[in-house]
């Protein structure tokens, strides 16, 4: 485990009334689960949280799902969490998928480098007895400004076009194995099945041990040979919607591939340009 990005529920028990902690909920749920992630928050946080909406912190104008804001939105939509540049983030979630990671991603998409996720999420945390609360945290405007906008990070529909074509980089695809083949219906209504041409599955899920937490590098090294992914290699990560990619980078970040770029529009965006895929334009 990279030790410099997850902690133990011990060390938050420790920092919980820090000054310069903040601590973002960042569960996110699929479309089709049924639960809403900010009702499941106000049913229950860790003290001193504030929910951190990874269907609202994004781009307001683009009908896609998911997509970044711009540095100006996001660093106004940090302030209105609290968020300082010179705090410590630590983030967790209560979702089967890790989505911790997307949080994590746009952190340090506007460059913030002090970020830390939570191992294991909200069970972990109940598992090893730290408390949770309903009580509304109170929110001081905070100071955040983006720093930077890291766009290696980021692949868009023009660069996919042509990664597929010419089969130049490994894509990886973190949705189901099921959604990938098209055997299951995609969580959004109305959205084509498939997956994108010479893109591999590697379900967001396989990284994770059966506890929710990430797996340890070694079982990670492991996945990734038995999966014939050669992790020296440039490596693109795709999902649905641009969330769950980023447990792929998370996961190649522990093993010291620091910078894998996630295709933010996703499938999502590939299902709906089927024009712009065959013209190439």
């Amino acid at each position: 485990m990279n030790n410099s990005l997850f902690v133990e529920p011990n060390f938050l028990k420790n920092k919980l009334n820090d000054a310069n902690i903040k601590i973002l909920d960042a569960t996110f749920f699929l479309p089709d689960s049924g639960l809403n992630a900010e009702e499941e928050y106000e049913k229950e946080h860790i003290s001193n949280s504030v929910f951190f909406d990874i269907n609202k912190i994004a781009d307001p104008k683009n009908p896609l799902p998911h997509m970044i804001p711009s540095k100006d939105l996001f660093s106004d939509m940090m302030q209105n969490l609290g968020l300082n540049n010179e705090d410590e983030i630590i983030i967790y979630d209560n979702s089967p998928l890790l989505s911790s990671a997307r949080a994590w991603f746009l952190l340090r998409y506007f460059g913030h480098r002090n970020i830390l996720i939570l191992n294991g999420g909200l069970k972990n945390w109940k598992k090893c007895g730290g408390e949770t609360t309903i009580k509304k945290t109170i929110i001081s405007k905070g100071n955040f400004i983006s720093k930077t906008e890291k766009t290696e990070l980021v692949i868009n529909l023009e660069e996919m076009i042509s990664y597929s074509k010419n089969n130049s980089k490994i894509i990886l695809d973190a949705r189901s194995y099921k959604r990938f083949t098209g055997e299951a219906k995609e969580p959004r209504p109305g959205l084509k099945s498939g997956h994108i041409p010479n893109s591999k599955s590697l379900p967001s899920s396989e990284l994770l041990t059966s506890d929710g937490l990430l797996k340890s590098n070694e079982e990670l090294d492991n996945f990734f040979s038995n999966s014939n992914i050669d992790t020296s290699e440039d490596i693109i990560a795709t999902c649905g919607s641009g969330v769950s990619a980023c447990v792929i980078s998370v996961a190649l970040y522990c093993l010291g591939k620091e910078n894998v770029p996630v295709y933010d529009g996703s499938w999502t965006e590939w299902a709906t340009s089927a024009q712009k895929i065959q013209t190439g334009n």
